[in-house]
């Protein structure tokens, strides 16, 4: 494959990923409002919503350095790419929780999970269009192993610190699992331990899988710059 038309193909693909994370940032800032209005400050509570949030900022400070890449060529930051993949990784996390768990348990109300409100965006559109974007365009650099258990330290703090506050009663829930007051403590240790494996498998997953569309694009000709601790 000619040099030229390889840097014409990075290029469309900067450009098509530029716009996958702007339109995640508009779509985010849309949800935080609808959050916000349904919610009030009570909607940092929620697991779903932080791990949006966590998303927004990462695409938004990848639209920064896209622009740099795009218009001067500079190299994507290696922190950008490990940022990029714990905010996927979580939004994973958000988007297998709500189908393997809190729909089922809801009812004949479990689609609304997936369109109703600020959960359109929050539970079906960004994570989709996030997931899309990181495999399709995004894959540069191959990332370390280590990467999974990164990944895996914004559940697991969320769980710990929420579970803590709900022990206190500074806070109910927001999920049943949290409530170490209402049930029995190893009930909510065994939900969380269930939902950590989730984040892990879902982690290393992710990995593989982006790592593997880094391998392949090298294989293709595209460029593929060596695999480096983050």
């Amino acid at each position: 494959m000619k040099m030229n038309e390889i840097l014409r193909k990075n290029n469309r693909r900067a450009i098509c990923a530029f716009c996958a994370n702007l339109l995640i940032v508009v779509l985010e800032f849309v949800a935080l409002i609808l959050s916000c209005m349904e919610h009030g400050v009570e909607n940092f509570h929620f697991y779903t919503q932080d791990s949006n949030y966590l998303t927004m900022a990462a695409s938004l400070l990848y639209c920064i350095y896209a622009i740099r890449e795009i218009s001067r060529g500079e190299e994507l930051p290696r922190w950008l790419h490990s940022f990029r993949y714990i905010s996927i990784c979580c939004l994973l996390v958000t988007f297998f929780v709500v189908l393997i768990i809190l729909m089922p348990m809801s009812g004949e109300n479990a689609l609304y999970m997936l369109y109703g409100g600020s959960m359109l965006y929050q539970h079906t559109l960004c994570p989709i269009l996030a997931v899309f974007s990181f495999f399709a365009f995004e894959g540069k650099r191959m990332l370390p192993k280590t990467e999974v258990v990164k990944a895996m330290i914004p559940t697991f703090l969320y769980a710990f610190i929420m579970i803590l506050l709900n022990t206190f009663q500074v806070l109910e829930g927001p999920y049943f699992f949290l409530m170490v007051y209402r049930q029995p403590w190893y009930i909510s240790a065994m939900w969380c331990l269930v939902i950590l494996c989730i984040a892990g498998f879902l982690a290393f997953v992710t990995l593989k899988l982006y790592n593997f569309t880094c391998w392949q694009r090298d294989n293709q000709g595209q460029p593929l710059q060596k695999r480096e601790k983050i």
